[in-house]
Protein backbone atom coordinates (compact mmCIF):
# COMPACT_ATOMS: atom_id res chain seq x y z
CA UNK A 1 0.00 0.00 0.00
CA UNK A 2 1.48 3.36 -0.98
CA UNK A 3 1.45 6.43 1.24
CA UNK A 4 -1.58 8.01 -0.40
CA UNK A 5 -3.66 4.86 -0.05
CA UNK A 6 -2.57 4.61 3.60
CA UNK A 7 -3.64 8.20 4.23
CA UNK A 8 -7.03 7.56 2.66
CA UNK A 9 -7.50 4.42 4.76
CA UNK A 10 -6.50 6.31 7.92
CA UNK A 11 -8.96 9.06 7.07
CA UNK A 12 -11.76 6.54 6.62
CA UNK A 13 -11.00 4.98 10.01
CA UNK A 14 -10.91 8.37 11.73
CA UNK A 15 -14.16 9.50 10.09
CA UNK A 16 -15.92 6.46 11.55
CA UNK A 17 -14.90 7.30 15.14
CA UNK A 18 -17.79 8.66 17.20
CA UNK A 19 -15.92 9.07 20.48
CA UNK A 20 -14.69 12.70 20.83
CA UNK A 21 -12.21 11.76 23.55
CA UNK A 22 -10.60 9.17 21.29
CA UNK A 23 -10.34 11.71 18.47
CA UNK A 24 -8.64 14.13 20.86
CA UNK A 25 -6.20 11.42 21.93
CA UNK A 26 -5.37 10.65 18.30
CA UNK A 27 -4.74 14.32 17.58
CA UNK A 28 -2.49 14.61 20.65
CA UNK A 29 -0.58 11.49 19.65
CA UNK A 30 0.02 12.74 16.12
CA UNK A 31 1.10 16.17 17.33
CA UNK A 32 3.42 14.76 19.98
CA UNK A 33 5.14 12.55 17.42
CA UNK A 34 5.79 15.45 15.05
CA UNK A 35 7.47 17.71 17.62
CA UNK A 36 10.97 16.88 18.79
CA UNK A 37 12.47 18.26 21.95
CA UNK A 38 15.81 20.08 21.83
CA UNK A 39 17.41 17.09 23.55
CA UNK A 40 16.06 14.75 20.85
CA UNK A 41 17.22 17.09 18.06
CA UNK A 42 20.66 17.30 19.64
CA UNK A 43 20.91 13.51 19.93
CA UNK A 44 19.92 13.11 16.27
CA UNK A 45 22.46 15.73 15.18
CA UNK A 46 25.15 14.01 17.25
CA UNK A 47 24.31 10.63 15.70
CA UNK A 48 24.43 12.06 12.18
CA UNK A 49 27.78 13.72 12.92
CA UNK A 50 29.17 10.42 14.23
CA UNK A 51 28.04 8.55 11.13
CA UNK A 52 29.46 11.21 8.80
CA UNK A 53 32.82 10.80 10.55
CA UNK A 54 32.77 7.00 10.29
CA UNK A 55 32.33 6.63 14.05
CA UNK A 56 29.27 4.40 13.77
CA UNK A 57 29.05 0.64 14.11
CA UNK A 58 28.02 -1.41 11.10
CA UNK A 59 24.55 -2.96 11.30
CA UNK A 60 25.84 -6.49 10.78
CA UNK A 61 28.27 -6.07 13.69
CA UNK A 62 25.50 -4.85 15.97
CA UNK A 63 23.27 -7.74 14.94
CA UNK A 64 26.08 -10.26 15.50
CA UNK A 65 26.71 -8.91 19.00
CA UNK A 66 22.98 -8.84 19.77
CA UNK A 67 22.51 -12.43 18.60
CA UNK A 68 25.40 -13.62 20.74
CA UNK A 69 24.19 -11.77 23.85
CA UNK A 70 20.51 -12.64 23.44
CA UNK A 71 20.66 -15.92 21.54
CA UNK A 72 17.50 -17.25 23.20
CA UNK A 73 15.48 -14.62 21.30
CA UNK A 74 16.88 -15.58 17.89
CA UNK A 75 15.70 -19.14 17.42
Amino acid sequence: MDIQASKIELTKVILEIENPKLIEEIINLIQSKSILTEKQKSAIDEAIYSLENNEGIAHNMVMEETRSRYSKYFK
